[in-house]
């Protein structure tokens, strides 16, 4: 295409043109424009039906500069690839991993504060447990010991009113037995002086009632 363009242009260009003198040229002679573009189209048709269609790629009359220019353009692109974006993709990557380290540490650290926070918790819930305990335990034997010291004192109070009131039944029954001694001999008198018309003997009277108590 570019060929029969260039053909056309060369037509163009040896084309004669008219002389000042041509009346024909001078007065536009409508003949003579349609007579290039005759020529022009059947040398653009020459060049058409002649040319061999391909790739360009593939034209082995210009694979020096194609492998030229293809190693210039990888030495280029490794050029820029090294120096360049291999650097950055580098960096970003270190900097995500030293992110993703640090995150990591982080999480560690954290992980590790909440274990010894729970630790700390556990103990301090057993020590609080453990205190409460003995807490309970030093208060039940206070209240044991203190109504066991009560008790003691209570018994011996009981124990000391009870020997008081067997003393004082004792002498209660002494003087009851006394008393009864007393009327018995008078009742006796009453009833031999009664019975026998005479004054009973105050000794026999004694021993009667001595023996009726001793009996009884």
């Amino acid at each position: 295409m570019a060929g029969s363009t260039a053909n056309a242009f060369q037509v163009a260009d040896v084309a004669p043109e008219p002389e000042h003198g041509d009346p024909a040229a001078e007065h536009g002679d409508p003949t003579a424009e349609p007579l290039v573009m005759d020529e022009l189209h059947t040398s653009t048709e020459a060049d058409g039906h002649g040319a061999k269609p391909g790739l360009p790629q593939l034209d082995t009359t210009t694979f020096a500069s194609q492998l030229f220019w293809l190693v210039i353009s990888f030495a280029v692109l490794y050029f820029v690839i090294s120096r360049i974006a291999a650097p950055k993709i580098g960096g970003v990557i270190a900097d995500r991993a030293n992110r993703i380290k640090t995150d990591l540490d982080t999480a560690a650290q954290a992980k590790r504060d909440s274990e010894a926070a729970m630790a700390g918790y556990d103990k301090a819930l057993a020590d609080a447990r453990a205190k409460a305990l003995k807490s309970s335990d030093e208060m039940r034997n206070a209240v044991q010991a203190e109504i066991n010291a009560k008790n003691d004192a209570a018994s011996k109070q009981l124990a000391a009113d009870t020997a008081k009131a067997e003393a004082r039944i004792g002498e209660m029954r002494k003087s009851a037995m006394a008393r009864v001694g007393d009327v018995a001999k008078e009742t006796a008198a009453e009833v031999v002086s009664k019975l026998t018309g005479q004054a009973a003997n105050p000794a026999d009277l004694e021993a009667a009632v001595s023996a009726a108590l001793k009996r009884g």
